[in-house]
């Protein structure tokens, strides 16, 4: 175990050969329009800053030295399901781009392990859409590092929540829970999506595209306001539905009709994405982390799928969102330590503990900001 972390810990130090910014406790950041020319330059930058808040959650927050998780601090309880599979996404966002292969290989192997080693059954948690967050990252470390375990974990996982969770209950779509099947989620749904896109991708198995699709036509019908851009949370056993909206919902649904629009050509799909993502950047000047934990981070969640389409002709002002996000969360992080506060337009203070969790969801702005200038 410690070999696997002092692994994982020294690329995260070496990271993929960029020189760590010396100015991190004092700097006053570029600005970006005067000073960086060029998308690559813009691209780079991002990344930077998303490496350097890496390093500043690692070296703070892991759960002790010998195990690569996050926790409340050293020493902590071990991090929940969902937050490590959204740490396991921003580990991924580090090493994908820029990173030897073989050093990558060997990072995603430890926390693949660290993980497996806390949770050794992923399919006994009972909340499918964390389930299949798990499957979907799991296909990128396939895709990362060439490694065909990780693409057959996210394919048995999915493949057995497809037998056992989607069946014509409220006319089809799967259960949001295996252990209680009370609700039919936007998330478990559009991560459902997601998630078959990307082992049809994978495999090219044409099965993988047709649930896809299958999945994404039941829970758009019901949970999707094409007129408004609305995406519910969910429909009751009764048939009730909820219209609480999240911006991780709006996220995962962008993500999910990208997937379809660039596998199937149909514009639908893109249009649907733009009216969510126009919904979303909308609501308010910025999605920043301020409230719950759960906020902080299903808007990280959102600002990464943001960033797909935010590359797309004709959706600058997505991305010209993300950086206003990204240049307020940058210029407000705790300059002792680099770390980001619940909230991105004020550091949280000298004496604060922040919980790693809000940390992380400003790491993964800074890497979709990366992306969003691709």
């Amino acid at each position: 175990m410690m070999s696997r972390f002092l692994s994982v810990f020294f690329v995260l130090a070496v990271l993929a050969g960029c020189k760590s910014s010396e100015r991190t406790k004092e700097e006053t950041p570029l600005d970006i329009d005067e000073q960086v020319k060029g998308v690559e330059d813009r691209e780079l930058y991002w990344y930077q800053r998303g490496v350097d808040a890496t390093r500043a959650i690692w070296a703070k927050c892991r759960l002790s030295d010998d195990v690569a998780l996050l926790a409340d601090g050293k020493g902590g309880d071990a991090p929940s399901f969902g937050f490590s599979t959204q740490v396991f996404s921003l580990l991924l966002d580090n090493v994908s781009t820029f990173w030897r292969k073989d050093l990558a290989a060997e990072a995603v192997a430890a926390y693949f392990g660290d993980f497996s080693s806390v949770y050794p059954d992923r399919s006994a948690n009972g909340r499918n859409d964390e389930v299949l967050k798990w499957a979907i990252v799991c296909v990128r470390a396939s895709r990362t590092t060439g490694d065909q375990r990780y693409l057959d974990e996210a394919r048995n996982l999915y493949d057995s929540l497809w037998l056992n969770q989607v069946d014509n209950a409220l006319g089809g779509g799967m259960w949001h829970r295996s252990d209680e099947k009370t609700s039919k989620s936007a998330s478990a749904n559009f991560c459902a999506v997601v998630a078959a896109l990307g082992l049809y991708h994978a495999t090219q198995d044409v099965k993988y595209l047709l649930q896809g699709r299958k999945l994404y036509k039941w829970t758009a019908e019901r949970m999707f306001d094409p007129a408004t851009g609305a995406v519910r949370e969910g429909l009751s056993v009764d048939g009730i539905r909820s219209d609480a909206e999240s911006a991780e919902n709006v996220g995962v649904f962008i993500g999910a009709s990208i997937r379809l629009y660039r596998a199937t050509g149909s514009t639908i799909y893109l249009v649907n994405a733009k009216k969510a993502a126009d919904r979303l950047i909308g609501s308010s000047s910025s999605v920043r982390c301020a409230g719950s934990i759960a906020e902080g981070l299903s808007n990280g969640v959102a600002m990464r799928y943001l960033s797909e389409l935010a590359r797309r002709p004709g959706c600058e002002k997505y991305r010209d969102y993300i950086l206003a996000n990204a240049r307020s969360a940058w210029t407000s992080r705790r300059l002792s330590d680099g770390l980001n506060g619940p909230d991105w337009t004020k550091p949280p203070l000298g004496g604060e503990t922040v919980d790693p969790q809000y940390a992380v969801s400003a790491a993964i702005l800074y890497m979709s900001a990366s992306r969003a200038c691709r």
